[in-house]
This record gives C-alpha cells, sequence and structure tokens, in this order.
C-alpha cells in the first residue's frame, strides 16, 4: 500500500515522461520558462557538459573557473542566494572549507536532463570529510574538533546558455534528512554544522534571516547578493532564508 492509500487518497495516474507538458500557458517572466530560451534545442551535449564540469573539483581539489560561468549567473539555496559569482567566490574563500576538511571527498552521481527543458541537468552529491582543520565563518575560528562528516545525499542543478555557459545552479537540497551526521544539512551546512556552527536550515527561520541581513552590515560574507548586482532575469523577491514567494 502507498503512503498516499493509507492517507484516504487514490493512486494518480501514471504519466509519461515523454509526453511535452503543453496544455498550460508559459509565462516568460518565470524563471522556469525564461530558462528554456524560447524552447531552443542545445547544440552541444549538455549531459556530458555537466559531468564535465561537476568533475573539476574532483580532479583539481578546487573551484571550477570562471569560464564556465554566464555573466548573469546566479546560485540559489533552501537559504543561500540569489548569489552572483563573485559574491560567492569571495564567501567561499572567508570560509577555506579545504583547510577545515582536508580529506574532504564529495562524490556526484545520477546527471539527468529535465524532461521539460533540455538545458536543465540535475545531479546528486554526497559530501564526507573529518574537521582537522581551523574553519572560519563569520569572523569566527571554529578550531579543529575531529568531528567526521557525511551529509545526507543532496541535488544539485545546472541550467546552462545555448552558448554553453552556465547561469543558474540550485544546490544542496537533501533527499532524506535522516541519513548522515549532520542531522539532514547537506553540502557547506553539513560542513559548518560538524564544526560547530549548527545554524537553521529551513527557509522562513526567523533567526537566520536576521543574522544574515546582520552579516551584511558587519561584512562578514554574503548569503545573497546586493539588489543592484543581481541580474534581471531573476524575478524571485525571496532572499537568503526568506520563505519562498
Amino acid at each position: 500500500m502507498f503512503p498516499f492509500q493509507v492517507l484516504g487518497f487514490s493512486a494518480p495516474k501514471a504519466t509519461s515522461s515523454s509526453v511535452p507538458v503543453t496544455a498550460r500557458k508559459t509565462d516568460e517572466t518565470n524563471i522556469f520558462e525564461y530558462l528554456k530560451w524560447g524552447g531552443a534545442k542545445p547544440k552541444f551535449d549538455v549531459l556530458k557538459k555537466t559531468q564535465e564540469y561537476t568533475s573539476v573539483f574532483e580532479r583539481t581539489g578546487g573551484p571550477p573557473g570562471p569560464e564556465w560561468y554566464d555573466k548573469d549567473y546566479v546560485l540559489r539555496g533552501g537559504v543561500i542566494g540569489p548569489i552572483i559569482l563573485k559574491d560567492l567566490r569571495e564567501t567561499q574563500g572567508d570560509f577555506d572549507l579545504l583547510t577545515a576538511f582536508p580529506d574532504l571527498i564529495v562524490t556526484t552521481f545520477g546527471h539527468t536532463i529535465d524532461p521539460e527543458n533540455p538545458f536543465r541537468c540535475f545531479y546528486f552529491q554526497k559530501w564526507r570529510g573529518t574537521h582537522t582543520g581551523t574553519l572560519m565563518a563569520g569572523g569566527q575560528a571554529f578550531e579543529a574538533t575531529g568531528n567526521y562528516c557525511e551529509t545526507p545525499v543532496s541535488m544539485f542543478t545546472a541550467v546552462w546558455t545555448p552558448e554553453e555557459k552556465i547561469i543558474y545552479e540550485q544546490v544542496g537540497s537533501p533527499i532524506d534528512r535522516f541519513e548522515g551526521t549532520t542531522k539532514g544539512k547537506a553540502a557547506v551546512f553539513g560542513l559548518l554544522h560538524t564544526a560547530g556552527l549548527e545554524l537553521p536550515a529551513a527557509p522562513g527561520s526567523l533567526p537566520l534571516r536576521f543574522a544574515q541581513r546582520i552579516g551584511h552590515i558587519l561584512g562578514t560574507g554574503r548569503s545573497f547578493s546586493r539588489e543592484e548586482d543581481i541580474p534581471a532575469w531573476w524575478t524571485s523577491a525571496s532572499r537568503g532564508a526568506d520563505a519562498t514567494d
């Protein structure tokens, strides 16, 4: 018996992912309609390109270079973003995660193309590492604890432009919050949790929303970019840990 049957609902009819969605009117002001590029078809292998992109860290131990990204790039996670590449790299540099977790291993798998947008690729990641170095966060130093980090598997998204540049990434959505050692926190938030910075990680959290804005005032790193720097195509008014609009 399926969970929805336990709750008294009828089973939904199965649908094929190969059947195009044509019953709704498209809205070009909607972020995800905009990122379909007017129904264009990629002239490159989006799956292979994303696999190459996600392998960079595993091959080099460092983040991908700026040549991978569109000038209007935006990253969004559950409680961070929209953030542009410049702000993202500066914040990542402040953390210095590889010093804090020198044995960090990021396992990436399951790349698959969105059946409704051929420029959008989903994939999964699991992060593991030991906190044996100092972690800097919010102007504080979190000395090595020896704690081991195993995050839950989480889903990531990369959306490409027709010019083979990444314009949008969605990061770190946990699949099963009961997996691992981080109380459901994935990716960077899982590492911060392991180091002792146990931030709330749920959209709408008032303490986190307050902390993010105070951090901007104090100059301790950005959780989302300045309004004037966010590209016009990003139309959501939600910032950082704000609730979904």
